[in-house]
């Protein structure tokens, strides 16, 4: 959201009370993202579509609902319940920024026109996003969470703790206004090459803190497990004594090869943590680790590496 339309809206909130804020930052929310839209479709050849759009001053949050995605040729390629964003600013990087997609599904006839080798249960599911980043800029620490749910199939959870940030954050910024500045007009060669370095740069100085993955089973995995299994003439029960032969030879402590047996065969859950040193960039951090590859009881004392399934 603009500042200049969080300011009118404060104004107008002072007047004539929130919800009349609401309304205004609502009709120049719709304006800007009816102009991105068409953007994207000039883009893409895909016109997006929506129900409703609403703003609100109070959480500083847009939120769009009822999304058709339809294809150049008329076809409707998908659906969105709502898309949620909160906490973004144009600006300045927020302390505190989501992003929430609901109900993200392909239509069934363009499922059926997909290539013969896609997995029809992945094609065919509803998903649900979300996704957020707190972002200290006194210390520069950042924590990133990714959560992807393809219901009643499978879930997986992302959260990444980072120090030394503010250079990439600062990128981010420099960069998103660069584009806001050039409109509808696409960005020279150069400049693009300009934005990949300011960004490799800042990458380079990022210190890893802590990692954590988790997958669950939603109900459906061993069904989703077999469906590929099939297509490499193999069974679930032939995929866990492969597993469980190659953990035999494999340099990892017995600990993590129970984790990754246990998992196999329950097929319920499976997560992996870390918490790494602290001042060592993400370059010293795999440099350090390929040189613990082989001495897998160093290898979990360094990173703190814990592994866990059933």
């Amino acid at each position: 959201m603009k500042k200049l339309v969080i300011a009118a809206a404060i104004v107008a909130a002072g007047v004539g009370g929130v919800s009349y804020a609401n309304h205004v930052a609502t009709k120049e929310v719709r304006a800007e993202i009816d102009k991105q839209l068409a953007l994207v479709s000039e883009q893409t050849g895909a016109t997006f579509k929506y129900a409703d759009l609403s703003a609100s001053v109070i959480s500083n949050s847009v939120e769009i609902s009822n999304m058709e995605v339809i294809s150049s040729e008329g076809d409707n390629v998908a659906s969105i319940q709502s898309i949620e964003v909160t906490g973004y600013e144009t600006d300045k990087i927020s302390p505190h920024t989501t992003f929430d997609v609901k109900s993200f599904q392909f239509n069934k006839d363009f499922v059926a026109k997909l290539p013969a080798d896609t997995n029809t249960m992945l094609a065919s599911a509803s998903y649900d996003l979300h996704s957020s980043l707190d972002y200290d800029e006194k210390s520069g620490d950042s924590d990133v969470v990714v959560k992807l749910d393809a219901k009643d199939i499978v879930s997986f959870n992302m959260n990444m703790g980072l120090a030394n940030t503010q250079a990439l954050m600062d990128a981010s910024l420099a960069i998103s206004k660069a584009q806001q500045a050039a409109g509808s007009e696409p960005l020279t060669y150069e400049q693009e090459l300009q934005q990949q370095t300011l960004i490799m740069q800042a990458m380079s100085k990022l210190e890893p803190r802590s990692v954590n993955f988790e997958l669950n089973n939603q109900g459906e995995l061993k069904a989703l497990l077999e469906s590929e299994l099939i297509k490499q003439g193999m069974s679930v029960e032939q995929m866990q004594m492969m597993v469980e032969q190659q953990l035999q030879q494999a340099p990892v402590t017995e600990e993590i090869a129970g984790a990754i047996s246990g998992f196999v065969k329950g097929l319920n859950s499976f997560s992996v943590s870390a918490k790494l040193p602290e001042g060592k960039t993400m370059m010293e951090v795999n440099q350090q680790i390929m040189m613990l590859i082989g001495q897998p009881e160093k290898l979990v004392e360094y990173i703190n590496l814990e592994v866990k399934g059933d």
